[in-house]
């Protein structure tokens, strides 16, 4: 058996590399974006590519590689149950409903009239998303009808940027007074304002449908839970300070008393329909009704110095005080299966 890795400095293939040398398993680097990479992998079993939503080369292609091969007999991961959603909320909108799972609803429109139609029959706040991007980019708050025609407008006219300079500024400044962010990273945010990311260069503007989903009442704070096979990692997140979003605040907590059983049982079920490899999902509970909703899921997720470092929890909902690392199993799970 030989595993093939694309290699990305920072990138979970750091771990990947690391975790083969140390168990005497067979793999091989290879680049994905070469145009002869099918041949590269002609001597492997396996190929494991950490592909990134932000990186425009990623974007163009990389399902359609993995795919291929999966489809060619070789196992490989992130695999396509566990990745044709991956950044597209519109398709897991679709997922969720087709599945029964208890998502937040969404409503997706594709042209204007139906879009103002909905938008005259409706109540808000509705949060206004663009189908792709993480960390609370691309999310806004309807907080009016005002707001959600404005939205639309722009949805069926000139469209939106895959990046915001300016709301990416103001963003840099609240890390950086809550010490989320050095004064280097506001200086380089004052310098997005005048200079697009190399990913806003190449992919075309977001427009020709609006999609919205329901605003859930929460306590200012959602749920992540990370699984891999019959492990998770949960922490909660808590909403920046004015602001209903909480993805992408860097305000994360291991705090075990906000997970309780029914959290773990829920955030497995979910799981175990969506028949992922590996799965971050965030939830919030409606703090009306008690229920827990999934916001959107993800096959991966980014690691903090301590993020394996405060236990797991198995599908019983019982606490396991040790080290793990969803990194590891990850590998493991794709050798094993």
């Amino acid at each position: 058996m030989k595993i093939g890795i694309h290699k990305k400095v920072g990138s979970y293939s750091d771990r990947w590399i690391e975790y083969c040398k140390e168990n005497n398993i067979d793999y091989k680097i290879v680049n994905a974006y070469d145009s002869n990479i099918v041949e590269q992998l002609v001597d492997c079993d396996i190929f494991m590519w950490h592909h990134h939503h932000a990186n425009y080369r990623d974007a163009l292609f990389a399902k359609q590689l993995l795919n291929s091969l999966e489809t060619a007999g070789k196992k490989v991961f992130p695999d396509f149950k566990t990745d044709w959603h991956f950044d597209d909320k519109l398709g897991q909108k679709y997922l969720f409903e087709a599945l029964g799972i208890q998502a937040a609803p969404s409503y997706a429109f594709y042209d204007k009239k139906s879009a103002k139609k909905w938008i005259d029959s409706t109540t808000f706040p509705k949060v206004f998303k663009l189908r792709g991007g993480a960390g609370s980019a691309n999310v806004q708050l309807a907080k009016s009808k005002k707001d959600a025609v404005k939205f639309v407008n722009k949805c069926f006219s000139r469209g939106f940027s895959q990046f915001d300079g300016i709301r990416n500024f103001k963003e840099r400044i609240k890390h950086y007074r809550n010490s989320k962010d050095t004064l280097f990273g506001v200086f380089k945010g004052f310098g997005r304002m005048f200079i697009k990311t190399e990913f806003a260069k190449m992919h075309p503007k977001e427009k020709g449908y609006a999609y919205f989903q329901e605003f859930i009442p929460n306590d200012g704070y959602d749920i992540r839970i990370e699984i891999v096979e019959d492990k998770a990692i949960a922490l909660i997140r808590k909403a920046r300070k004015n602001d209903f979003r909480a993805s992408g605040g860097h305000m994360d907590y291991f705090n075990h008393e906000y997970i309780t059983p029914d959290v773990i049982k829920f955030a497995f079920d979910v799981y175990d329909k969506l028949s992922m490899q590996s799965c971050a999902m965030d939830l919030v509970r409606n703090n009306i009704d008690g229920k827990l909703y999934v916001v959107e899921v993800c096959y991966c997720y980014g690691v903090d110095d301590d993020e394996f470092d405060h236990g797991y929890w198995d599908r019983d909902g019982n606490l396991h005080n040790e080290k793990f690392n969803g990194l590891d199993l990850m590998i493991e799970s794709v050798i094993k299966n």
